[in-house]
């Protein structure tokens, strides 16, 4: 006989899941542009200096993603692991 109780940790996963993709997927859509522009100066220096000026458009479209996904992949981790965090240290206090 198959159990069709509902599985709280489950809910509870999946629910900090949701919650930290889109908290992550704001905070990289805010942060992004200011991230980028502040940096992009350094980059294209950098890469102009070690691999000359023809690969400039490549790095500014490359950049501006790598700075999204890592804005996003530093957010969800972070919040992931701090709301799971925080649930276990309630769930221990608790019982």
């Amino acid at each position: 006989m198959a159990n069709n109780s509902p599985n709280p940790r489950g809910t509870f996963e999946s629910s900090v899941e949701l919650f930290a993709n889109v908290v992550a997927f704001a905070a990289a859509f805010f942060a992004t542009g200011p991230v980028y522009s502040a940096s992009i100066v350094w980059v294209r220096t950098y890469s102009i200096s070690q691999y000359g000026y023809w690969i400039t458009d490549f790095v500014d479209i490359a950049w501006f993603g790598i700075v999204g996904v890592a804005i996003y992949a530093f957010s969800r981790a972070s919040l992931t692991t701090g709301i799971t965090l925080g649930g276990v240290a309630l769930a221990t206090r608790l019982f």
